[in-house]
């Protein structure tokens, strides 16, 4: 699959006056059903989900490099070395997919778990939500108390299962 990013992205170089380095980007992929999830990460960022009944579990510890805003990008040469893949069999209740913009108020990096307060109010909005909207999650994520703790770019992917019978 990386290799097929990769081939596009050079397709991209190509067709266009844009050089391979300016392309490089993290990824995050998931495929989820309410009974399963595959997931695949390149770089920072993170992919959380919860099972029923269990508590989030961040999937994969997000990759920070060796310096301060240094990652794996999916153009860098080493970007199969370090993919991460992961496969959850159960049924889950809740998915969140974000950039590293997210990473300071949601996860705890002493011990790299997720801080459920950042989490639980976005899973009762979706669960009494019946039309979620956009800009609720953009003032969500535009709150004086979040940016004062992030000045990155802030990215939310949220999926909620009602009823996994």
């Amino acid at each position: 699959m990386l290799t097929k990013v990769q081939q596009e992205l050079q397709h991209v170089t190509q067709v266009s006056k844009v050089e391979f380095p300016d392309l490089a980007t993290t990824l995050l992929v998931f495929i989820a059903t309410s009974k399963w999830l595959v997931a695949m990460q390149i770089g920072d960022g993170f992919i959380l989900a919860k099972p029923v009944g269990e508590k989030y579990q961040l999937l994969f510890q997000p990759d920070k490099g060796e310096y301060i805003n240094e990652t794996t990008f999916v153009t860098s040469a080493n970007a199969s070395a370090e993919m991460q893949i992961r496969v959850l069999a159960e049924p889950l209740e809740f998915i969140c997919a974000a950039t590293d913009g997210v990473e300071k108020v949601a996860i705890n990096y002493a011990d790299w778990q997720p801080f459920p307060p950042f989490f639980q109010p976005l899973e009762q909005y979706l669960q009494t939500t019946e039309q979620p909207l956009e800009e609720d999650l953009k003032e969500f994520l535009q709150r004086k108390d979040l940016n004062a703790r992030t000045t990155d770019d802030k990215t939310l992917l949220l999926a909620l299962w009602t009823n996994n019978q």
